[in-house]
């Protein structure tokens, strides 16, 4: 568990580095979880050097309120990071990488482990994948210790053509072992949470289906905008950020059937079968049943194109289907700007047939898993 690992960060000077990564190399920073010798090579194209690159980590330290190393232990922290220049198709560069971690591995007398992490937007995905394989920097330095590995966050392609061309891309050029596609949204605790709440006690369980329940809605509104981001979202959109990937693996975990075991690969099963139990709209369902909005002001950032018609808010109202869930209805739906915060997956059941109620009324009972404001399982029912 101790073993040297060098991360190589391309993309190290943007959004996602200074919003995601680092603060989880932070946390594990002070939860003593790095290995003893480690180093983040930061990828960029800006020209700077090391110093630079420390200055910018410890500035987005200075500005993070969250756990983050002190003292002694933030300096050690900050020393550990150094930058690497070079455009993402520059042969030489990758070479010159090459040679870098080779006298590293030389320093620490040992083959490191070594993670590839390409936190760019998804137009430079090729380049960089096609020439991690062609220098050799992906191939384990030992059959023991420095295993490699390949992260690819999120959006994963622009459309399903070009998700598959990256998806076979990635398949010709690693192992599938060596590839590691991230979705964050699955490691929050509250998602994780649902599948104890709902597979450790038979509490709803047994009436989790379309039998009890009448719908299912998915929200994520932020109360932020692109600031910051603009020419990176006005490329990608609402719907590809957080709908295709966040919003589809909540409600995978929410309706899909009891996996095996806890496994990564029962469970991952598991969430496919769900999935592919989703039909495509045709070209009237989109147009009845889709919304596409754009918060004022977005095509004042900076980044993004004065026409643009990117969304920066979406609605999909859809239908499962299969024998558990067909018929019911789902709601999904993101976007920028929309005040408070409310990250939520909301679970109504039925009315009660020949309801015993107080007059003419009869109530529905709901389950909700909230992310933000506030981590939380809430029931709602009537007694």
């Amino acid at each position: 568990m101790n073993v040297p690992t060098v991360l190589v960060v391309f993309g190290t000077t943007g959004d996602l580095m200074t919003r995601k990564v680092l603060a989880a190399l932070a946390y594990l920073c002070v939860s003593e979880r790095l290995p003893d010798r480690f180093r983040v090579i930061g990828w960029g194209r800006r020209g700077w050097d090391d110093a630079h690159l420390r200055a910018h980590v410890a500035s987005i330290l200075d500005a993070y309120e969250g756990i983050k190393p002190e003292g002694e232990a933030r300096e050690d922290f900050i020393s550990r990071f150094v930058y690497h220049d070079g455009k993402f198709d520059d042969d030489e560069a990758y070479q010159a990488l090459a040679g870098r971690m080779k006298a590293g591995d030389d320093e620490w007398g040992v083959c490191s482990n070594k993670l590839f992490y390409l936190a760019v937007p998804p137009e430079h995905y090729t380049a960089i994948l096609q020439n991690l394989a062609n220098s050799g920097l992906t191939q384990p330095c030992s059959d023991e210790t420095g295993y490699t590995r390949v992260l690819v966050e999120k959006p994963f392609g622009k459309d399903a053509a070009s998700a598959q061309d990256l998806d076979e891309l990635l398949g010709s050029l690693f192992r599938e072992s060596q590839i590691y596609r991230i979705d964050h949204y699955l490691a929050k605790e509250m998602l994780q949470g649902i599948m104890s709440f709902r597979f450790s006690n038979a509490l709803f369980e047994p009436s989790w289906n379309a039998e009890s329940i009448s719908s299912i809605e998915i929200l994520l509104r932020e109360s932020i905008g692109v600031e910051g981001r603009g020419a990176f979202y006005d490329g990608v959109g609402a719907l590809r950020d957080v709908g295709q990937n966040h919003l589809l693996q909540m409600l995978a975990l929410v309706t899909m059937d009891k996996p095996d075991d806890l496994s990564a690969d029962s469970i991952r099963a598991a969430r496919l079968a769900l999935l592919q139990n989703l039909q495509p709209m045709v070209a009237d369902e989109i147009e009845l049943r889709t919304f596409r909005a754009q918060y004022d002001g977005y095509t004042e950032v900076e980044g993004v194109d004065p026409a643009s018609d990117t969304e920066t808010y979406f609605r999909i109202e859809t239908m499962l289907t299969g024998r558990r869930w067909g018929g019911v209805p789902v709601v999904m739906g993101s976007g920028k700007r929309l005040g408070s915060a409310l990250k939520q997956i909301e679970v109504t059941f039925k009315r009660m047939p020949g309801c015993l109620c107080d007059g003419e009324q009869s109530f529905e009972n709901v389950v909700t898993f909230q992310l933000e404001p506030e981590e939380s399982i809430r029931i709602r029912f009537w007694a």
